[in-house]
């Protein structure tokens, strides 16, 4: 019994010894808590790992739970406690660890339950930092991604072959450049079926070359496939090495393909377009030449001599080109080449005199092409005959000549006649001020004596009523009605002569409470009349208040007045938004300002629409004065106003229906 006692104890004691020294090497935090008595012990790693020095670190579990990143706290003590409280062997999880700077660690837990009795008792485990591991892990992701990134980007297929298996790896990119053909089929042989016939043998020596031991060749290749599946034909470049073993045996063949067939048919394209630019020279009448600067030959068309010297079959030399320039124009020439030899362009125009001595004007354009040490190889370029342009320009310029002294004697003109406008203009404007001083003027002189009728004629009629026959008061009453209407009508006049000018500034003006003061004004007519007056909501309008009162006053005085006998007089005021449509219609609108249309309605007397026009003028009636009374100003009155508001009113009437006039008038500018 002693001696179990005694064993049991050593084995303890080599348990104990064996923890301790797993602790100490480990690069891990290794901690046992104490289940029953609340306690948790940390190895030397919470301080070389975690910054903590032992006195930092409480005996109990909370020097665990407090370290743990807010974020993961529950989550990581819920599933512990599950696994402690279910009487589990093993538990793991990852979260984040607080270090003594403050940072949080990345770590991965583990804890392996000891049981006394099924009952746990302790929990040993051991936390690794796992911070650097995911930030290597990271930059490897992000390095592949990156590399996936440039492949993409530049459309990059790669290929990986095994030489030993003669087996093909290809990504997709490159599955589309060979026309995707199956798996099956990625075998060398195969693939060469997939390369244009006229290129296979130069591929096959170019592997070849790329995997002889010897050579060791980078590979690198152009060729034209044929898709596998889609049968277009797509020129590649290609690209790769090859990797050998020590004894010299290549065991892997690997690179990128490109897509090159836009380059190629661009290539195809210029070599093209040389040649018919050659012809195009040919056939728009220039010659072409090419100089060897080192020998001064020159290779020319047969169309170049013939704009030269006048004849085609000619062989021209340099100093016969020379020869032919106008001597007048040699320091022109002597001047275009100093500044092509630093331009590398060159240009000139000068005569040239033909061997039958006419002289022609000709253009040269050339182009210096330089080795590269910078020195002059050749000079290319054509020639062009442009003696009718020359002269063509010179007749435009005489003809240039005499427009500008027409020019010159019509802004002269324009000037006078501007400045006559400008007198005029004025005078015109004294005119008016003088007319408008005199309009009020008069309007006060000619209603002192009305008055004094009116007054007299009320005393006639209040004293000598009685004396007088019928006759008599007949007379007096017409001379009483003949001076009022007199009166009414000066007072007209005076108004529309002061909206002549716009008195007052434009503002946002409310049309509902205009309309409102007018029916205020209006009450006695509208119950005389017995009209019935619908206002719909009107909004506000751009312009001057006291203006845009005396239109609706008249607008409502006459769709009042002008009604039928014995039928109640129904009058409506509505509007309607404008839209570009019909705004391009209407004469006179702002481009630039949005409108609306007011419309006033009623159902009264109407009238005939070849009319229209002639309602809006002054004195203008079509009703006579025992029939309705008015100066027949207010609707000329109304027109003067709209114009003032840069607006438009119209009308549209049936005889025995009524009448409808509409106003467009500007809306406020957001």
């Amino acid at each position: 019994m002693i001696n179990t006692y005694k064993e049991n104890k050593d084995d303890l004691l080599v348990a104990i010894e064996r923890f301790e020294l797993v602790a100490k090497a480990t690069h891990d935090v290794i901690w046992d808590w104490d289940l029953v008595n609340g306690t948790v012990w940390w190895n030397k790693g919470m301080e070389s790992i975690f910054g903590y020095a032992s006195e930092e670190i409480k005996s109990g579990p909370d020097s665990w739970y407090e370290r743990i990143h807010p974020d993961d706290q529950d989550r990581v003590i819920r599933n512990i406690h599950t696994v402690i409280d279910n009487g589990e062997n093993n538990w793991s999880d990852y979260y984040r660890f607080k270090r003594s700077d403050g940072s949080y660690a990345n770590v991965h837990d583990r804890g392996y339950t000891i049981k006394v009795d099924d009952r746990p008792v302790r929990m040993v485990g051991s936390m690794r930092d796992l911070t650097e591991q995911l930030k290597t892990e990271k930059a490897h992701r992000e390095s592949e991604e990156n590399l996936t990134f440039a492949l993409e980007a530049a459309q990059l297929g790669i290929w990986n072959t095994d030489p030993v298996k003669q087996t093909i790896a290809f990504d997709d990119r490159c599955k589309q450049l060979y026309g995707n053909p199956k798996e099956e089929e990625l075998t060398f042989e195969n693939l060469m079926q997939h390369i244009h016939y006229e290129d296979r043998e130069r591929v096959k020596a170019a592997v070849a070359n790329a995997l002889n031991p010897d050579l060791r060749n980078l590979y690198d290749i152009r060729y034209r496939t044929v898709g596998a599946t889609d049968k277009i034909l797509r020129w590649l470049h290609c690209r790769g090495q090859a990797y050998f073993t020590t004894d010299g045996t290549p065991y892997r063949f690997s690179g990128v393909s490109r897509d090159i067939t836009y380059e190629i048919s661009n290539q195809e394209k210029v070599t093209w377009a040389d040649q018919q630019a050659a012809m195009t020279i040919e056939g728009s009448g220039a010659g072409s030449f090419l100089i060897n600067a080192d020998s001064n030959v020159i290779i020319h068309s047969p169309t170049m001599a013939r704009i030269i010297t006048g004849r085609e079959e000619l062989n021209i030399t340099r100093e016969m080109f020379i020869n032919h320039v106008h001597p007048d124009d040699l320091q022109t020439r002597l001047d275009a080449y100093s500044i092509a030899e630093k331009t590398g362009d060159l240009k000139y125009e000068a005569r040239f005199v033909w061997i039958d001595g006419s002289i022609h004007w000709i253009r040269v354009i050339g182009k210096y092409l330089f080795d590269s040490s910078g020195n002059t190889k050749t000079i290319s370029g054509i020639v062009m005959d442009i003696t009718d342009r020359i002269e063509s320009e010179q007749k435009l310029r005489k003809s240039e000549e005499k427009y500008r002294q027409l020019a010159s004697e019509l802004e002269r003109r324009v000037q006078q006649r501007t400045e006559e406008l400008y007198q005029t203009n004025l005078e015109l404007i004294n005119s008016n001020n003088n007319l408008q001083q005199f309009a009020y003027a008069a309007s006060h002189d000619m209603q002192e004596p009305l008055r004094k009728i009116q007054s007299f004629g009320s005393r006639l009629s209040a004293v000598y009523s009685k004396e007088l026959d019928e006759n008599g008061a007949f007379m007096l009453s017409r001379i009483q009605d003949a001076s009022k209407r007199m009166s009414a009508m000066i007072d007209d006049l005076l108004a529309f002569s002061r909206l002549s000018t716009h008195d007052g500034n434009f503002q946002p003006v409310g049309l509902n409470q205009v309309v409102k003061d007018v029916l205020a004004d209006l009450e006695i007519s509208i119950q005389e009349q017995k009209s019935n007056i619908t206002v719909e909501p009107l909004p506000a309008v751009w312009g001057i208040s006291s203006q845009l009162t005396q239109l609706f006053q008249n607008l409502l005085s006459n769709a009042i007045k002008y009604r039928k006998p014995e039928i109640p007089s129904e009058i409506n005021i509505s509007f309607r938004v404008v839209d570009e449509n019909e705004k391009s219609r209407i004469p006179k609108l702002l481009d630039d300002q949005s409108y609306i249309c007011v419309e006033v309605s009623d159902n009264g007397i109407g009238f005939e629409e070849t009319y229209l026009d002639r309602i809006f003028q002054m004195f203008q009636r079509l009703h006579g004065r025992s029939e309705f009374a008015g100066s027949g100003i207010g609707l000329a009155l109304c027109k003067k106003v709209v114009q003032n508001h840069h607006g438009y009113i119209t009308a549209r009437s049936t005889p025995g229906e009524g009448s409808t006039f509409m106003v467009y008038l500007p809306v406020p500018k957001d």
